[in-house]
C-alpha cells in the first residue's frame, strides 16, 4: 500500500523537473555536489528533490541542519539509541492467538511511537539529564523490520558533562547487584548484553572477516571512566566475578553495553546511552543518523556515458521498506525531529531571485509586480535599512529574531519560538554566489549588494574583491602586503626577520621577485661602500641567511644568491657561537653568586668544578616553585660566559626559556626529533654550524626536563656523543638538567598513566647517570610560609588534604559558586578588577593571569576579557582549507567554529595593549618561542606589530605574518584541513601547563572541571606567591559536591618515588 503512495509522489515530482531545476539552480536549496557543476549533464539529470523525505538530498539537508545545531549551541553532550521492544505489554496484550508482533507492523509502529513520545517526555520536559540547549532525532527502520531511535542531544552549559567521574551520573556499563535491584538486573540481561562472540561465539552477525568484534566486546576492566585513546569514553567496568548466563555463555561486565539505568528500567528495551566527548565522535555520529535508508544494489555510469542519470529511478530501485516503516509512514508519523528548527535561507546574486508565475500571466505585469522583486535576502537588506535592531545581526542569525512571511513577502519580529537560521551551502566552483556567502556570515548590517561590496568607503567591482578587502580571503599578493605594510614602520632589521619568517614557514611561490621588491627597504640600515651597492646586497643578505639558518633552513633553498655573491663558510661556522658569546651578562646575574644559599651554592660549586676542569659530568636539579633554580641558572650561565665561554640555557617550554639569558627552546637549540620513537635522533650533522657550538659547549642548562619526553633527553645523548665522537654520556659535556617531578608531565597524547609515567625521565636509562640535587629552603615561604608548605603537600598528594584524588581548598582562596556566568565575573573582577588601567601599564596586566584545564575554558575567558579592554577592536578571520577541495562548501562553516589545541581561533579579535601569546616557534633566537607572550601595538591587514613582554628579550618590537597550520587527520577535528591565521591568541587567560615556568603576582584559577592530570593543580597554585594572590573558582562536578570546597588534585605517586620526592 504505502509503496503504491510513495511511487504517486514521485511520478509527481518526475512530471515537476522544470520548476525543481528552479530551484535547485537559483539558490533556494543547497548547491548541488561537486561531481553536478558539469552544465552539459543539467539536462540529463531527472531531479529528486529534497523537499521529498528520506531521499539523499533530504538527508543532506538534515545533515547540514544537525551541524549547524553545533555551530550555534556546541558539540553533543549524549547519544542514545531506543530500539523497539516486540515482548512490551502493550504489543503482545493486542495479539490474537497464535499471532507474532512481525504480524502485526501497525501495532507494533503505534506503540513504538507511543513508546517514543514517553521518552521525548522524559528527556525534555522532564529533563532528567538537565536543561537541554537543542536535539536531533531520527527513526532508523532496518531489514530486520523493528524500528529503532537515534537521538543526539545537547545540553546547556550548567549541565555539561566535562568530567568522566560525571559520566558516571548518566551511563552505567557494569550488571547491577541482583539482590537490591532485581528488576533493572533482569532488564540488563535481558537488553544491554552483547551476545557471545570471538572466541565463545566466532560466527555471530558481529564477526568481522579479521575474527574480531565489529563493536570491539568484550571490552577491558576499568576501576574508574576514562576517555580512550579514540576520543571515546571508556566506561567504569569493575572485575567483580559478577557473571550472568546468556545463550550458553557466562558473561560479566566487559560485555555490557552502555545504558541509563533509569531509562532502560522504565521502558525495559535496548536503550543504549553514550557520552560524545569530541568533535571527532560528533562527525561520526551526525553521519550515522543521517546515512538514509537501507539499500540492496547500486550501480555505476561513467562519466563520459550520455545515458540519462535519473535520481528517482536510483531512489526506487534500491529502496528497501519493511512493514513498520511502511505503517509509520502511512499514519503519518515523524521520522526526524531537530530543535530548535533550522531554518534555510536563500542566497542569490541580485536580480537573480526566482519569480513564480502562471503560464498564462504577462510576463510584464510579473516583472512589474512589487512582491517579485522581493525576497529573503532583499528584505534583510531593506530592514537593515530602517531597523537599528536588525543591522547588528548576520543574515543567518535573522530568523532568530524575525519571522519570514512568505504570503507578504517581508520580516516581522518574532515573537516565540526558537529558531536559528543557515544560509544554503555554496561551492566554491559557482564563483561570486560563493563569495556572497562569505561576506555574509561575517559582514552584519548590509543595506544592499552595493553596500555588502563597500569596504571602507570603497565600492568593490565584485563579491570576491570585497571579500579580500575585508580579509575574508587570502589574495595571491599577500606576502607582499604583509611586506609592504611592515616596510611603511621602517624598521628595516625587524623586516628581514620577517623575510626570513615567510620564507620559512608560508612558502612563497617566488622568494626571488619578493626580495627584489623590498631589498632596498630592507637595506635601509646598511650604508653604500665607495666600491658598489653589491656590499650593502651581501651583507643584507648574510643578515637574512642567519636569520634563515637559526630557523633550521638554508638560504640557497629560496634562490636569493646571485653567482657573483659568496658567503665565509668560516663566518657562517662561527656565526652561532658568536652569537652565543654576545648575550648580553646583567650585573645582577654577575653578583648573584655571592647571593646563594647553601644549597645553591652546593650545586653551583659542583658544576662550575666540572666545567673548569673540561671534565664530564650530568646533574638534576630538583626543586618546587619558589627555592631559586632560575636564580641558581643565572649564576651558572653568568659566570661561566663572564670567561668567554660558550653556555647553552634552554627549556622545554617557551615561557621557562624566555625567562633565562639566551634561553631557546630544548626543541629549537638541539632539532629534538617529532616523534618518540626511541631508534631518532636530532637533526643535527656533524659539519653543521650547529655541532660547533654544541662542540665548543662548556654548559648546557636544560630547565622543564620533566616535561620533557625521555625519548627527546637520549636523542640528545645520541647526538652530542656522535658529534663529539665519544662513548661518553652526553659525549663529555656538563649538562644540568633542572625541574621539578611534581608538575606536569610530558603530553603523551590520549596515553593511559603508565604511559605517561613510562615516558617520564625517571625511566630513561640516563636517569641512574645523573647526580642528583635537592633545593628545599622556599625563598616565597619568607612572604607565606603556611601557603608554602600547603602547595608542596599538594604536589606530594599527601594527606590529608588528599583523600582518593581529592583535596579541600581553604575557603580564603575560593570564588564562591552560584553559576557559570556570575562566579566566573567574579573571578574576572579579582584577577583584572582595573582593567581600564593595566592596559597603560603593561607590567601589572603581564604579571596576573587566570589559569584553567583547557584550551577551551581559556578561549571563553580572553573573549570576556579583550571586551573589557578599553579600545576599539580589530577583527581578523581565518582562510580555513579542507585538504578535499570537494567538502569545502559543506564543511567552511564548521571548520570556522573549531579551534583544535595549538591553532589560533577562526576569528582572532585584538586591541592595542591586549596581551597575547605565540603559537609557534617562529624565531627563537630573537626570542619568538611557541608560549612567548606579547603586546600587541599596532596592526594592519597582513601583519601585526607586538613587542615581547617578558625574559630576556622584553621590549624587542617584532613582525608577525600570517602563517598556515595543517592539522592531521587524526585530530579531534575528525578530517584534515588547513588554517592560514597570525600565530597568535590572546593570553588574559591561559592553560595550566602553558604557565608552567612563570611567576604572577595575581593568579585565578578556573575550574569548571577538575584537573586531568599529574601536577596541573600544583602548578596553578604555585604560579604565586603567597595565598592572598590567588582565586580559585570550582564548578560542582555535581549538585551534591556544592558546598564542599573540593576538587580533584591528581598525583602519580610512583612517580615520585621513583625520583626520590617521597
Amino acid at each position: 500500500m504505502y509503496v503504491k503512495i510513495e511511487t504517486s509522489r514521485l511520478d509527481y515530482f518526475r512530471k515537476k523537473q522544470q520548476h525543481i531545476r528552479s530551484e535547485l539552480y537559483q539558490g533556494i536549496v543547497d548547491t548541488i555536489t561537486l561531481g553536478e557543476t558539469n552544465a552539459s549533464n543539467v539536462g540529463k539529470r531527472i531531479i529528486l528533490p529534497s523537499s521529498f523525505l528520506g531521499d539523499p538530498r533530504d538527508m543532506r539537508k538534515r545533515y547540514m541542519e544537525a551541524m549547524a545545531l553545533v555551530q550555534r549551541y556546541g558539540k553533543p553532550d549524549i547519544f542514545l539509541t531506543m530500539t523497539c521492544n516486540p515482548n512490551w505489554k502493550e504489543i503482545t496484550n493486542e495479539l490474537h492467538l497464535h499471532e507474532e508482533s512481525q504480524n502485526r507492523p501497525d501495532l507494533v509502529a503505534r506503540v513504538f511511537r507511543a513508546k517514543l513520545e514517553e521518552l521525548k517526555d522524559q528527556l525534555f520536559k522532564r529533563k532528567i539529564f538537565g536543561q537541554v540547549s537543542a536535539y536531533v532525532y531520527v527513526i532508523e527502520h532496518q531489514k530486520r523490520g523493528l524500528p529503532h531511535a537515534h537521538f543526539l542531544i545537547i545540553l546547556q552549559k550548567d549541565w555539561k558533562v566535562y568530567a568522566p567521574e560525571s559520566f558516571d551520573e548518566i551511563v552505567s556499563a557494569e550488571i547491577p547487584d541482583k539482590n537490591t535491584n532485581l528488576h533493572l538486573h533482569n532488564a540488563v540481561v535481558k537488553h544491554m548484553m552483547h551476545e557471545p562472540c570471538g572466541v565463545l561465539n566466532p560466527t555471530n552477525v558481529c564477526m568481522k572477516k579479521n575474527g574480531c568484534c565489529k563493536s570491539n566486546y568484550p571490552k577491558n576492566y576499568a576501576s574508574a571512566t576514562t576517555v580512550g585513546n579514540d576520543c571515546f569514553p571508556i566506561y567504569r567496568r569493575s572485575n567483580n566475578g559478577v557473571t550472568v548466563k546468556v545463550r550458553g555463555q557466562n558473561l560479566d561486565n566487559r560485555w555490557v553495553v552502555p545504558y541509563n539505568p533509569y531509562l532502560l528500567a522504565t521502558f525495559d528495551c535496548h536503550i543504549n546511552v553514550e557520552i560524545c566527548s569530541t568533535i571527532k565522535a560528533v562527525k561520526y555520529l551526525y553521519k550515522y543518523i543521517y546515512k538514509g535508508h537501507d539499500r540492496v544494489a547500486f550501480n555505476l555510469i561513467s562519466e563520459q556515458n550520455n545515458q540519462q542519470v535519473d535520481e528517482i529511478q536510483q531512489f526506487q530501485s534500491t529502496r528497501w521498506i519493511a512493514p513498520p516503516e511502511a505503517m509509520s509512514r502511512i499514519y503519518g508519523f515523524i521520522i526526524n525531529e531537530m530543535y530548535p528548527a533550522v531554518y534555510s535561507l536563500h542566497l542569490h546574486l541580485e536580480d537573480q531571485h526566482p519569480v513564480t508565475f502562471r503560464a498564462n500571466d504577462d510576463i510584464i505585469n510579473v516583472v512589474n509586480l512589487d512582491r517579485s522583486r522581493k525576497s529573503m535576502l532583499t528584505e534583510f537588506f531593506a530592514l537593515n535599512r530602517v531597523d537599528e535592531n536588525a543591522k547588528r545581526l548576520l543574515y543567518k542569525e535573522f530568523p532568530e529574531y524575525y519571522v519570514w512571511n512568505q504570503q507578504n513577502k517581508d520580516w516581522t519580529p518574532r515573537k516565540k519560538k526558537t529558531v536559528i537560521g543557515r544560509i544554503v551551502t555554496a561551492n566554491p566552483f559557482e564563483g561570486e554566489r560563493y563569495y556572497l556567502r562569505i561576506l555574509l556570515s561575517h559582514v552584519r548590517g548590509p543595506l544592499s549588494f552595493d553596500d555588502l561590496r563597500t569596504v571602507d568607503g570603497v565600492v568593490a567591482p565584485t563579491f570576491r574583491e570585497a571579500a579580500t578587502m575585508h580579509g575574508l580571503l587570502q589574495r595571491d599578493s599577500s606576502l607582499e602586503d604583509c611586506l609592504q605594510e611592515a616596510s611603511l614602520y621602517q624598521v628595516p632589521s625587524s623586516l628581514r626577520r620577517l623575510f626570513a619568517t615567510i620564507l620559512v614557514y608560508c612558502n612563497p611561490t617566488n622568494p626571488r621577485e619578493l626580495w627584489e621588491r623590498f631589498e632596498q627597504d630592507m637595506s635601509a640600515n646598511f650604508k653604500p661602500t665607495e666600491d658598489s651597492i653589491s656590499n650593502v646586497r651581501t651583507q643584507v643578505l648574510r643578515s637574512i641567511s642567519f636569520t634563515i639558518e637559526s630557523m633550521g633552513k638554508d638560504i640557497n633553498s629560496y634562490h636569493l644568491l646571485d653567482d657573483d655573491i659568496c658567503f665565509d663558510e668560516e663566518e657562517f661556522q662561527s656565526r652561532e657561537i658568536d652569537d652565543e658569546l654576545a648575550v648580553e651578562i646583567l650585573e645582577e646575574d654577575i653578583a648573584a653568586s655571592q647571593f646563594l644559599n647553601s644549597e645553591q651554592q652546593h650545586v653551583y660549586n659542583a658544576v662550575l668544578e666540572k666545567v673548569f676542569a673540561n671534565q664530564n659530568a650530568a646533574f638534576f636539579v630538583d626543586g618546587p616553585g619558589g627555592t631559586g633554580k632560575t636564580f641558581l641558572y643565572r649564576a651558572l650561565l653568568a659566570t661561566v660566559r663572564s670567561r668567554k665561554l660558550v653556555a647553552l640555557a634552554t627549556a622545554s617550554s617557551g615561557v621557562a626559556a624566555s625567562i633565562l639569558p639566551g634561553g631557546r627552546t630544548a626543541h629549537s637549540r638541539f632539532k629534538l626529533p617529532l616523534d618518540t620513537d626511541e631508534r631518532n635522533t636530532c637533526c643535527v650533522s656533524k659539519q653543521s654550524a650547529l655541532a660547533n657550538l654544541l662542540r665548543a659547549a662548556k654548559l648546557i642548562i636544560w630547565d622543564e626536563a620533566p616535561m620533557t619526553r625521555k625519548q627527546h633527553i637520549e636523542a640528545l645523548d645520541k647526538m652530542l656523543r656522535d658529534i663529539n665522537d665519544s662513548d661518553v654520556t652526553f659525549g663529555a659535556k656538563v649538562v644540568v638538567f633542572g625541574g621539578d617531578f611534581r608538575q606536569v608531565l610530558p603530553v603523551v597524547r590520549k596515553g593511559t598513566r603508565q604511559q605517561q609515567v613510562n615516558s617520564s625521565l625517571v625511566y630513561s636509562y640516563l636517569w641512574p647517570t645523573l647526580t642528583k640535587f635537592r633545593l628545599t629552603e622556599n625563598m616565597r615561604a619568607r612572604l607565606d610560609p603556611i601557603f608554602s608548605d600547603y602547595v608542596l603537600e599538594v604536589g606530594n598528594g599527601m594527606p590529608p588534604n588528599t583523600v582518593d584524588e581529592t583535596i579541600r581548598i581553604p575557603n580564603r582562596m575560593l570564588i564562591p559558586y552560584y553559576d557559570d556566568n556570575t562566579s566566573l565575573d567574579h573571578l574576572i573582577e579579582d584577577v583584572f578588577h582595573n582593567i581600564h588601567e593595566y592596559s597603560m601599564n603593561i607590567s601589572t596586566m603581564m604579571n596576573r593571569a587566570i589559569l584553567t584545564p583547557k584550551n577551551s575554558y581559556v578561549d571563553e575567558i580572553n573573549a570576556l576579557l579583550i571586551h573589557r579592554l578599553p579600545g576599539e577592536i580589530q577583527r581578523y578571520y581565518s582562510f580555513d582549507e579542507t585538504i578535499d577541495a570537494s567538502k569545502q562548501s559543506v564543511m567552511e562553516d564548521f571548520l570556522n567554529t573549531l579551534t583544535p589545541n595549538g591553532l589560533p581561533p577562526h576569528e582572532l579579535l585584538l586591541k592595542k595593549n591586549c596581551p597575547i601569546m605565540l603559537l609557534r616557534n617562529i624565531n627563537p633566537s630573537e626570542g619568538l618561542c611557541n608560549g612567548t607572550r606579547l603586546i600587541c601595538r599596532a596592526f594592519d591587514q597582513n601583519v601585526i606589530d607586538a613587542e615581547i613582554a617578558v625574559g630576556h628579550h622584553i621590549g624587542k618590537r617584532v613582525f608577525i605574518p600570517r602563517i598556515p597550520f595543517l592539522l592531521n587527520v587524526d585530530e579531534n577535528s575528525g578530517f584534515p584541513f588547513k588554517r592560514t591565521q597570525f600565530p597568535i591568541r590572546l593570553s588574559f587567560a591561559m592553560t595550566i601547563n602553558k604557565s608552567q615556568g612563570q611567576t604572577l603576582d595575581c593568579v585565578g584559577i578556573y575550574l569548571p572541571q577538575p584537573v586531568f592530570s599529574h601536577g596541573q593543580l600544583y602548578v596553578a597554585l604555585s604560579r604565586a606567591k603567597t595565598s592572598s594572590a590567588v582565586r580559585i573558582l570550582i564548578r560542582p562536578v555535581s549538585t551534591e559536591q556544592r558546598e564542599k570546597n573540593c576538587t580533584k588534585n591528581i598525583v602519580f605517586i610512583e612517580l615520585l618515588t621513583l625520583s626520590c620526592l617521597n
